[in-house]
């Protein structure tokens, strides 16, 4: 197998396996040690701790949150790294930091760049959709992006 077919591979085995089953005993085998995600969409002081502890939290606070199944939308392999546009949609039924869950159904997007070395995921830059979650759940108005508001 190439490096190329490899990494493909690696992205849906985690996908799969931590982000749609919840095995998160997976994660010491497919995420490095010194895993370090970049994520400019989140607020700086919900920012994960790096290694496998962080990505382990990220992982379950993120199956808490919404009840549904995330979804691999396009899976680009580029070498030692993946594109990954991502999709998930359900119930809001978990708390997100001060804001408790309404049980609106909600669609959240993402798009990653991974980073593979040695068989291991070590490094994510993402970018999720957050602004049209909290729409979706009311904590932002519709009005906000209508042609009036600007």
């Amino acid at each position: 197998m190439s490096t190329q077919e490899d990494t493909e591979a690696i992205a849906r085995q985690i996908f799969e396996e931590i982000w749609q089953n919840h095995n998160y005993d997976i994660i010491d085998e497919l995420v490095a040690e010194d895993y370090v995600l970049h994520d400019p969409s989140m607020p700086e002081e919900t920012e994960w701790p790096a290694g496998r502890d962080g990505y382990r939290q990220m992982a379950e606070m993120g199956s808490e949150i919404i009840d549904g199944p995330l979804e691999i939308e396009q899976l680009l392999p580029a070498g030692d790294h993946v594109v990954i546009r991502w999709k998930q949609t359900g119930t809001h039924v978990g708390e997100m930091e001060e804001i408790d869950p309404t049980n609106e159904e909600v669609t959240v997007t993402g798009i990653e760049i991974d980073r593979f070395e040695n068989g291991q995921l070590v490094e994510t830059w993402q970018e999720v959709g957050m602004i049209p979650m909290l729409t979706q759940i009311g904590i932002l108005s519709e009005d906000l992006f209508s042609p009036e508001a600007s």
